[in-house]
């Protein structure tokens, strides 16, 4: 039996949770299914239940909820030793401050970067130029502690001039695209502040990120996730430098949400043939 729970993919049973918890009917599907899709957006609970199931798993989220936020994604890094910026752990400010109580004591050169666990699109993201911007940026981490947000990393600002290659594991696909900024002071750039999309500039860089892309698929299991990609600018053969992992990301640089899905789509009829699942029990809604 071929199990659902993303709202886009109907197969023998399909089961949109919204924002509810998991009951006990839907747990028992769990344990009967063969194969089961989950959604982006998919709960710890809903994946922790689906984990302890005999059932194959689509998309393989192992390492999205066993390495959680920046700190687990550091902490990935290293252990399979992929290239990535040198980037420092802090359980809290006060651990920052007794490490590194002045500037001859900071972690990386100036400027470098302070970002929270768990910002999305830039957000938490401070650029540390002097000790103003780090008082700023400490009163912010401050502010999160008293709201039980725990945790952040310094690392340091690598010379891409604010271009990010981003490249989607799509199953077997590895779909590669620029993030430049619409500014050329802008050392962040995301999508969601007006970057640009550029799937031409750099197609030597862009090379080495998707052989970067299937190490890292080759080396977790990741099945889908959009790797984000700085490369030393300054140097003169630049390698990619792993910055982040997002499991939920946007479709603007796919083409769109229903370009995206119908390649999704496909993806999971070929991904259910290798389970040795009937691929015409799955339907784009």
């Amino acid at each position: 039996m071929i199990l659902s729970f993303h709202p886009c993919f109907v197969t023998d049973r399909q089961i949109i949770l919204g924002d509810r918890a998991l009951r006990e009917d839907d747990r028992r599907l769990i344990r009967d299914a063969d194969a089961i899709l989950l959604p982006q957006a998919c709960s710890s609970e809903l994946f922790e239940a689906c984990r302890q199931s005999r059932a194959a798993l689509f998309p393989n989220y192992t390492w999205r909820f066993d390495f959680p936020g920046k700190i687990g994604q550091s902490e990935l890094f290293r252990r399979f030793e992929w290239p990535h910026p040198n980037t420092a752990v802090w359980r809290t400010v006060d651990h920052f401050r007794k490490a590194c109580p002045g500037p001859e004591d900071f972690p990386h050169d100036r400027p470098f970067l302070i970002k929270t666990n768990h910002g999305h699109e830039a957000e938490g993201i401070f650029v540390i130029h002097d000790l103003q911007d780090l008082e700023s940026s400490c009163a912010s981490l401050s502010a999160l502690e008293h709201t039980g947000y725990h945790g952040f990393v310094s690392q340091e600002m690598i010379a891409s001039r604010g271009n990010v290659l981003r490249v989607v594991i799509l199953g077997r696909r590895f779909i590669p695209y620029w993030k430049r900024p619409n500014r050329p002071d802008r050392m962040i750039t995301t999508i969601s502040r007006g970057a640009i999309i550029d799937g031409h500039w750099r197609p030597d860089l862009q090379g080495k990120g998707i052989s970067a892309a299937r190490r890292l698929s080759a080396d977790t299991g990741i099945t889908l996730a959009a790797i984000d990609f700085i490369f030393p600018l300054d140097r003169p053969d630049p390698g990619p430098l792993v910055l982040e992992v997002n499991y939920y990301f946007g479709r603007r640089g796919l083409g769109g949400s229903l370009k995206y899905y119908r390649s999704l789509y496909r993806v999971i009829q070929e991904w259910l043939a290798e389970q040795g699942q009937d691929s015409r029990k799955v339907t784009l809604a």
